[in-house]
């Protein structure tokens, strides 16, 4: 039978010669050095553990302050989108009005609503419980397509303008002069000297005498010269079934024959002929018709501050 073998370990103790001798057998030498390995390796996971442990909590520390700016920020993003929507509101306005201009059919409202049911952008997890990034991603998506919705209507609107452009400059746009207020409508009226109940073919501008009276659109002077009842009285044929008339005028600036551009200074405003004051009566005939000449005031589009 073979013989176990031991392991001898030798110590000695300092100042002194002696030693002794402890015998471990190879199970127990195994077992030590087990031990030892199993000790520092739990030693070793402890400290990494509470190492990473710290390092997290530092990490998600900075996560969540950057994740509170981002927030911040976020929110002030919200805020400019919703400016730049009312903003677009606003376009949206001015577009309906111009393509009445246009002679071209406003927009339906379910074409402008472009931006309804989104498109999701590849990925965002659009499942996530924080709804806030992916309202933002909706919402400029919507705003996107509804400014190419109006980039595209707006040159439809210029083509249209652009095609129109000598019947536009030809349309009476403008008020004949500035500075007046209207003291008397378009319609049924009691006519200031008879007091019975009258049709009124034109509106009335009260004003200061010598104020500048102004052509609303480009034409030629049909006739300038004094008429019974409107005094002195200058009538513009514009063209394209437009006529402008011009009465009660203290003095002419223009002749019969001459041709005349919107804005230009035709007379100014007086006090001659039926009149009970210094006022101005203007006239807006379509294919002979009288029509209200208030239908007829775009200074937001002609711009009467660019008058001479």
């Amino acid at each position: 039978m073979a013989e176990t073998r031991r392991a001898r370990l030798v110590l000695f103790t300092d100042g002194s010669s002696k030693m002794r001798a402890l015998k471990l057998s190879r199970f127990r030498v195994i077992f030590i050095a087990f031990s030892i390995v199993a000790l520092f390796g739990l030693i070793t996971y402890s400290v990494s553990r509470f190492l990473s442990q710290r390092f997290v909590n530092i990490a998600m520390s900075e996560v969540l302050a950057e994740n509170s700016d981002l927030r911040e920020n976020l929110s002030s993003v919200r805020e400019r989108l919703n400016e730049i929507d009312g903003q677009l509101t606003l376009l949206a306005e001015s577009d309906d009005y111009l393509r009445v201009l246009a002679d071209i059919p406003r927009i339906d409202k379910d074409i402008r609503e472009v931006g309804v049911g989104g498109v999701e952008v590849p990925g965002i997890d659009y499942s996530d419980k924080d709804k806030l990034v992916s309202k933002l991603i909706f919402d400029i998506d919507k705003l996107e397509r509804e400014i190419r919705l109006q980039q595209q209507s707006f040159l439809e609107i210029r083509r249209q303008f652009a095609d129109k452009a000598e019947l536009l400059q030809h349309t009476p746009s403008i008020r004949p002069l500035k500075g007046c207020y209207i003291s008397s409508g378009f319609g049924r009226r009691r006519d200031p000297f008879s007091r019975r109940w009258v049709h009124h073919s034109g509106i009335d501008f009260a004003g200061e005498r010598g104020t500048p009276v102004h052509a609303t659109a480009d034409g030629e002077v049909m006739f300038a010269k004094r008429a019974h009842g409107m005094g002195k009285v200058i009538i513009i044929d514009h063209g394209f079934g437009y006529r402008t008339a011009y009465g009660h005028l203290d003095m002419f600036s223009v002749a019969r024959g001459q041709k005349i551009s919107r804005g230009q200074k035709i007379g100014e405003l007086g006090n001659t002929g039926r009149s009970t004051g210094p006022h101005l009566h203007y006239e807006v005939h379509v294919d002979k018709k009288a029509v209200d000449p208030r239908d007829y005031f775009f200074e937001a589009y002609a711009d009467i501050t660019k008058i001479e």
